[in-house]
């Protein structure tokens, strides 16, 4: 199966401990889907300073196809993360866009045709062109925590829903099931934070408890959970199978920094 990132990226600096990190949501679903065997590729706006360049390498690394990938002169897009050496207390700082926010040309959309699922978000700003995206591929789409008034717009285009409910109550979370399904949504995941995740594909509605872990850095977390839930579901295998693989991927992921790894030192002064 052919999976694309459609959108944001971004470098996490980590002030206290003076590394940074790859990551933005549609990065990282395009890295996760590349681990989970899927053909996977990254289409996206970098900047030309070492910001950008740790982007691009880290893609590289991972084998995601970069033929799409756009380079514009100026800053990446960054996020300041502050936060202690276990793991815990993460607050943000200092964030900046960069040139990372664009919109998709004529190339770029008849290059999606080509793909099996196209994954975007909220965090990219590409609303506007769903349904040019539609048209040509299946689209995944990632609400984070946005209300259900915003996803109400979108919804009719997607085919995988994430939606970020940490806290959420049961009603609240049936609610989002329902309205998602009516929409024509076929999987919908609900993310929890550390208590797990309700995923539903197909009239099957299931809670999958989050493993247990000794956590370095829940940054990416959720976002390895449903690129891997996605990944294999779409695949053919089973949603209670698809669900347990994914909670031990997402557990994985949290034993180590940053979104999926590919620490790179600070060398300069970062802005809080």
């Amino acid at each position: 199966m052919r999976i694309c990132g459609v959108g944001d990226n971004v470098v996490d600096r980590y002030y206290k401990q003076k590394l940074m990190f790859p990551g933005g949501n549609a990065v990282n679903f395009a890295v996760h889907a590349e681990r989970s065997g899927m053909d996977a590729a990254y289409v996206g706006v970098i900047g030309t300073d070492s910001d950008g360049d740790l982007i691009r390498s880290s893609l590289q690394a991972e084998g995601v196809d970069l033929t799409h990938l756009r380079v514009k002169d100026g800053p990446n897009a960054f996020a300041t993360v502050h936060m202690d050496d276990d793991g815990n207390n993460r607050k943000w700082g200092l964030c900046e866009k960069g040139v990372s926010m664009f919109q998709l040309d004529s190339a770029e959309l008849e290059y999606l045709a080509g793909f099996d699922l196209a994954h975007t978000g909220e965090t990219s700003r590409l609303d506007g062109q769903l349904p040019e995206i539609r048209a040509r591929v299946a689209i995944s789409f990632d609400f984070s925590d946005r209300d259900l008034d915003y996803a109400a717009s979108v919804l009719p285009y997607v085919k995988v829903a994430a939606f970020s409910r940490s806290g959420a109550s049961e009603t609240e979370i049936a609610r989002i099931l329902d309205i998602a399904h009516s929409a024509g949504v076929e999987l919908v995941t609900i993310t929890q934070g550390a208590k797990g995740a309700t995923v539903s594909y197909n009239g099957e509605v299931l809670f999958v408890p989050a493993m247990p872990v000794d956590a370095v850095d829940t940054l990416g977390a959720g976002d390895a959970f449903v690129a891997r839930l996605a990944c294999r579901v779409l695949s053919g295998v089973p949603l209670a199978e698809a669900g347990k693989d994914a909670a031990q991927y997402s557990a994985l992921i949290c034993g180590t920094r940053g979104a999926f790894g590919h620490a790179r030192p600070i060398t300069r002064d970062i802005p809080l």
